[in-house]
């Protein structure tokens, strides 16, 4: 379970929420470049144009030349903390392609943890832009999970839609403090993100808070809103809206 971001000399505000079961929203949204851009980041259904990328699906992860990590085999030594790992993040929903498409190309890199906390990720994909593959570096740091005022516990929760007769997939994802999802109805896209905006008092204590939301792009909708109040919801359950019907597929609880 993870939640990161990518910085640097960095065109995008990009974030990544991977849950405890391995499924990740990956949500990429242009910072402003053009003068009638005057919100920071898109929060009313466009443009489009600021939708860079999103995607979601399954990740996974080894230790370069070792057993997957999470098995029973991974060697847990504390010296082995800056190995390299190779990952593999498959896309089950793309902005990118068409729904259930077995066109989408691979996309893998290997992970290099930094004595600063950071990992820096090299790797080869294919550019759209370019039309051919192209190597890469993105620079990731973690950001420590919350949770959210009054609740003491943390949480993963995943949401599902699948309709492929109906060209619509979906994936809404919450890991702590921060949800995203994805939702693709034939070329339509719709992604959002939130955030639990912590209310604080003159000594930085935490009094209070709300969701809020920090992006939109589409016209869809999305049951971001239903992982703020887990214990209303369990494995296996649905949330409906229309002839959307959205499984919930994990809700893990956890505190320090």
């Amino acid at each position: 379970m993870r939640l990161q971001i990518r910085h640097g000399f960095e065109p995008t505000s990009t974030l990544v929420l991977t849950s405890t079961t391995s499924i990740f929203v990956d949500i990429r949204v242009l910072k402003p470049i053009l003068p009638e851009d005057v919100e920071e980041l898109p929060n009313k259904g466009g443009p489009a144009r600021r939708l860079e990328w999103a995607f979601g699906g399954k990740s996974s992860s080894q230790k370069i030349g070792g057993p997957p990590i999470g098995t029973d085999n991974e060697n847990e030594n504390a010296e082995t903390d800056l190995a390299p790992t190779h990952s593999i993040w498959s896309h089950w929903v793309d902005s990118k392609y068409p729904v259930a498409a077995t066109e989408i190309p691979f996309d893998e890199g290997d992970m290099y943890p930094q004595a600063d906390g950071r990992t820096l990720e090299h790797g080869f994909a294919f550019n759209d832009k370019a039309g051919r593959i192209l190597s890469y570096e993105e620079m990731w740091s973690d950001v420590e999970t919350k949770a959210c005022y009054p609740s003491t516990s943390m949480f993963s929760i995943v949401l599902r839609v699948q309709n492929d007769a109906a060209r619509v997939r979906g994936l809404v994802v919450r890991v702590g403090q921060f949800c995203q999802g994805i939702l693709k109805q034939g070329n339509d896209v719709t992604v959002e993100r939130w955030e639990f905006v912590e209310q604080l008092d003159e000594s930085e204590n935490v009094i209070g808070g709300e969701w809020t939301r920090k992006v939109r792009v589409g016209d869809l909708f999305l049951p971001c809103a239903a992982t703020f109040n887990p214990k209303e919801l369990e494995v296996g359950s649905k949330v409906s809206f229309t002839d959307y019907h959205w499984v919930v597929e994990e809700l893990v609880e956890w505190t320090d």
